[in-house]
């Protein structure tokens, strides 16, 4: 297998990947035993059937399909490996021709983590708070004069129950200002994709064509989409900028704060949940999200923060 890397615009890698025919030919002919231990032919028991009748019947195009399908994953894991690679998208993959007696040449392209580079973010978040401290006071002084000075006494007393909060997405939103980063063509369109077919599929719950949910909306499906991708470009964003400040914040977390998170949700496949490392990943990246604009927010409230702030997880699984 020969590899070569080339880099694309907005942290995009295109992979080339040659694999020899000696080794097509291999993965052909086991696709070829797999058929003839499975495809019945009459006048056969199964597994005995001659070689050229089960190529006949099952048809070389499927047989090719197969072994381009046995052949991309086996070799595009190990491209990766060898060359250091860690997609954050899944790959767009073309393959120019399939012969079965040359080499096999495919092409992936796929998205990798960007650089993430952030400015001033808690300057700008205590900015921010102190201008939403300072609209607090105006609006509450302009209410004062209207009501007059028979109210003064209870403002004054009311004032020190009325301290301003800010929110994970008011955070969020703050976060993805101070930042620049390029986010890849192909993981934006997979997000967007994801989040329509969950449209779809919201949609066919209660019966509802999108061309009619379109309608009702007043936009076309061009609109639509590009309403969509823009959610999509700021999740990205979002997630790329928080899995960075985990790290420069050094946000950890115990397995034990993941094990009672699980047992919280109180799912009755708890123990499979338990064990399973994608779920645990999972949760510990909500835990950590969470833990950090739980930080974050708590720098800038000072004293008037009472911890009740919590993230929740808008992009389901």
């Amino acid at each position: 297998m020969q590899t070569k890397i080339e880099k694309q615009p907005k942290s995009t890698i295109k992979m080339t990947v040659v694999i020899e025919n000696s080794a097509v030919k291999d993965f052909y002919e086991k696709e070829v035993s797999h058929a003839v231990e499975h495809v019945e032919i009459q006048g056969f028991r199964k597994g005995t059937a001659p070689k050229e009748m089960v190529i006949e019947k099952v048809g070389n195009s499927r047989l090719y399909g197969d072994t381009i399908n046995s052949l991309l994953q086996h070799y595009y894991p190990q491209a990766l490996k060898e060359n250091h690679l860690n997609p954050i998208s899944n790959p767009k993959v073309d393959i120019k021709e399939f012969d079965i007696s040359k080499d096999l040449k495919f092409t992936a392209e796929f998205a990798v983590r960007p650089e993430v580079k952030i400015g001033d973010y808690k300057k700008a978040l205590k900015d921010y708070y102190k201008e939403k401290t300072e609209k607090l006071e105006a609006a509450k002084l302009e209410k004062s004069k209207e009501e007059g000075d028979d109210k003064k006494e209870e403002q004054e007393h009311d004032h020190h129950h009325d301290h301003v909060h800010i929110g994970s997405n008011e955070v969020i939103d703050i976060l993805i200002k101070e930042t620049k980063t390029e986010v890849s063509d192909i993981l934006l369109e997979e997000e967007t994709d994801r989040m329509m077919t969950r449209l779809v599929e919201q949609l066919e719950t209660i019966k509802l064509p999108l061309d009619k949910y379109l309608e009702a909306q007043g936009k076309t499906a061009e609109e639509l989409r590009k309403e969509y991708n823009d959610m999509s470009e700021k999740n990205i964003k979002a997630e790329l900028v928080m899995a960075h400040l985990i790290e420069v914040e050094k946000i950890e977390t115990t397995d034990e704060e993941i094990d009672e998170m699980i047992s919280a949700i109180g799912d009755p496949t708890l123990g499979e949940k338990l064990e399973d490392p994608v779920q645990r990943l999972y949760i510990k990246n909500i835990l950590q999200k969470n833990k950090l604009l739980t930080k974050l927010i708590e720098e800038v409230e000072g004293p008037n923060f009472h911890g009740n702030h919590e993230h929740k997880e808008e992009k389901d699984e």
